[in-house]
């Protein structure tokens, strides 16, 4: 027995085969749909009186978040000039520090090379005091030696 098939009858059955395939993917796809509205519709009726209670609330909160953004807007409306007349004190006032501290190391790195020129001035009038006293003790040694010779 023998039989010709034709390229026609090939693509038939293969665009048949493919049919069959596509229409058992379509039924897994209606049946794991109808799967999950079950399970969509069993949690619904499960929260159902959680669901009322949530949508009987919904129009006060959404009132309360109006009132909420409207009372925000007003706020930083009050507020937006005083922010930047803060912001623009703090840089003031940054300034201010800045310079003032600069004048304050400046007065501190006089008064320290005032006081090392002090006490520098003082350590040489000390020696020379001691300069002086010597001469005198020495004066009034020769002096003393001068009076014991008479």
């Amino acid at each position: 027995m023998t039989a010709t098939i034709t390229i026609e009858e090939l693509l038939k059955f293969i665009l048949f085969l493919l049919g069959i395939g596509v229409l058992g993917y379509l039924i897994i796809l209606i049946k794991n749909v109808n799967h999950l509205v079950f399970q969509a519709r069993r949690l619904a009726e499960k929260n159902e009186e959680e669901m009322d209670r949530v949508l009987k609330q919904l129009p006060g909160i959404s009132e309360n978040i109006n009132f909420i953004s409207e009372e925000t807007k007003a706020l930083i409306g009050e507020l937006s000039p005083e922010v930047t007349s803060l912001i623009s004190n703090a840089n003031s006032i940054t300034e201010k520090l800045d310079s003032t501290s600069e004048i304050v190391y400046d007065t501190i790195d006089v008064v320290g090379e005032s006081i090392s020129g002090t006490a520098s001035t003082l350590q040489n009038n000390i020696k020379n005091i001691t300069d002086y006293i010597t001469l005198i003790v020495e004066i009034i040694d020769i002096v003393k030696d001068a009076f014991k010779k008479r």
